[in-house]
């Protein structure tokens, strides 16, 4: 069987230090505090997110390139990375749509009200909420004795595998997405949230700090 990969890179997180700048040296986005837990909450979780994929990737990659051994090491530590990578994407979308519909209005939720974000969508939100639930749910049936014989117990990289066109007999599987349970979650997918995530956490770390006075911007 020969392995191919399906798994498109997403951007860097460095590009999110500028956040960090300007809260440490200018002043945080809001003069509330509740406002900037959110959006350092929201800028870090998108941050561990990034983080995650890449080494989830690169340990994927890594178990299916070693040739010498068995590398189990590298395949569970690419599943725990993609767990957390999905578990934070959830948490960062709740902080986002939180901070978006700030009831007080605050300037950086009109800001941000400018442009609408498909990860808002109660359907978007809600898909990424379901695959979370059943990573914690399998852990749970797992500590609980509630896990069948043969039955699927965590998240797992997966993909379509077809005859190889010259070797008879080979096949070449291509590993282009995550798998629990009867649910699939595309690698394409996952790193198209992951790019709208940062496109709006870059929209923040742009965002002019409080200190300067900005106006609230008016969208009437």
């Amino acid at each position: 069987m020969y392995i191919e990969f399906d798994i498109p890179n997403v951007e860097q997180r460095s590009t999110l230090l500028e956040y960090w700048v300007k809260a440490t040296m200018i002043g945080s986005p809001s003069h509330r505090y509740q406002i900037n837990a959110l959006t350092s909450t929201y800028i870090r979780l998108v941050e561990s997110c990034l983080v995650e994929y890449e080494s989830g990737a690169a340990r994927l990659r890594e178990f299916w390139n070693t040739h010498t051994s068995f590398n189990l090491t590298a395949m569970n530590r690419s599943i725990c990375h993609f767990e957390v990578c999905v578990t934070n994407a959830c948490r960062a979308i709740h902080c986002y749509r939180r901070l978006r519909n700030d009831r007080e209005r605050d300037p950086i939720a009109l800001h941000l009200s400018a442009d609408r974000p498909s990860f808002i969508s109660d359907a978007v939100a809600k898909r990424f909420v379901e695959i979370r639930n059943q990573i914690q749910h399998l852990e749970n049936a797992v500590v609980n004795g509630e896990i069948e014989e043969g039955q699927p117990f965590m998240l797992a990289p997966s993909g379509r595998e077809v005859a190889h066109p010259i070797e008879a007999h080979q096949t070449i599987k291509t590993i282009d997405r995550l798998v629990i349970g009867k649910t699939e979650l595309p690698f394409s997918e996952l790193a198209a949230l992951l790019h709208e995530l940062h496109e709006f956490a870059l929209s923040i770390s742009n965002f002019l700090p409080s200190s300067t006075k900005r106006e609230p911007e008016d969208h009437r």
